[in-house]
C-alpha cells in the first residue's frame, strides 16, 4: 500500500430547512488536492471557510443532511462510497484525526488515562501493555502524567487539545489528518506539537507518513523546515 490520499472534485452541501423550502450550505466546492507519502500539506483558510467540513468529509463523519459529490481515495478505494464497516477499520488506523475542540470529543464522564488505554487497545489489539503505551503517547505530546487521572471537565482547551493529539497518534495511522492542532496551546507547547509531527513525518514513518495539518501562521515556518 502506497498510503496517498486523493482528493478529487470534492464538495459538501448541506440542506436547512423543511423539504421543499430548504436552504442550501455550499461548505467545500471542487476542493482537489494529492497527498504523498512523506508529505505535509497545510490548508490555510479564515474560520467558516470548510476545514473541518474537509476533514469529516474525508472520515465519513459529516451528519445526515450532508450531500457529497467527487472523490476521497485512499490507495485507489474511494472512501465516500465505502461502507461504515470499512470506514471503522480505515479511522484511527488509516487516517488519524486531530478534531478541532478535541475536549468535546471525549466521554465527560471517564477519566482521560482509560479512555486513551481503551483507544490503543481498540487500535493496537496486539499491543502487550497499552497503559505503558499511554504514557509513552503522553509523554511524547507534552502531557504531564496526572493528567492523565483527570475528567475532560477539568482539563483547560490546551490539554484536552494535547489528549485529542495523543489519541489521534495513537493507532499510529500513516495520514493524520489535524484540524488546528496547536489551537489553546501557548508558545512552547506549540513548538513542541509541531516538532512532534514534523518527527513522525520524517523520522517515526520516514516511508508512508502522510499529514494534513491546519495550523497558526507561527507555527509555519517550523513546519515547513
Amino acid at each position: 500500500m502506497t498510503d496517498t490520499l486523493v482528493v478529487d472534485q470534492l464538495s459538501v452541501r448541506f440542506r436547512l430547512g423543511a423539504r421543499g423550502r430548504a436552504d442550501t450550505v455550499r461548505a467545500v466546492t471542487e476542493a482537489s488536492f494529492t497527498l504523498r507519502p512523506g508529505r505535509l500539506l497545510a490548508l490555510v483558510g479564515e474560520s467558516g471557510c470548510g476545514k473541518s467540513v474537509l476533514t469529516a468529509a474525508i472520515t465519513g463523519l459529516l451528519p445526515a443532511n450532508a450531500e457529497v459529490a467527487g472523490r476521497v481515495e485512499l490507495d485507489g478505494r474511494d472512501l465516500l462510497d465505502a461502507p461504515e464497516a470499512v470506514l471503522r477499520t480505515v479511522r484511527g488506523r488509516r487516517i488519524g484525526l486531530v478534531p478541532q475542540s478535541a475536549a468535546t470529543h471525549l466521554t465527560p464522564v471517564r477519566r482521560v488515562g482509560s479512555q486513551l488505554v481503551e483507544t490503543v487497545r481498540a487500535l493496537r489489539p496486539t499491543d502487550p501493555d497499552p497503559r505503558a503505551t499511554v504514557r509513552r503517547l503522553a509523554d511524547d505530546v507534552g502531557l504531564p502524567p496526572e493528567m492523565l487521572e483527570r475528567y475532560p471537565h477539568e482539563l483547560s482547551g490546551g490539554t484536552a487539545q494535547r489528549v485529542g493529539l495523543a489519541a489521534a497518534l495513537a493507532g499510529d495511522p500513516p495520514v493524520l489528518l489535524a484540524d488546528e492542532p496547536t489551537a489553546g496551546l501557548d508558545r512552547p507547547l506549540v513548538d513542541r506539537s509541531v516538532d512532534l509531527l514534523a518527527a513522525w513525518l520524517t523520522v517515526a514513518r520516514p516511508s508512508c507518513s502522510s499529514p494534513t495539518t491546519c495550523a497558526p501562521p507561527g507555527a509555519w515556518p517550523r513546519m515547513s523546515r
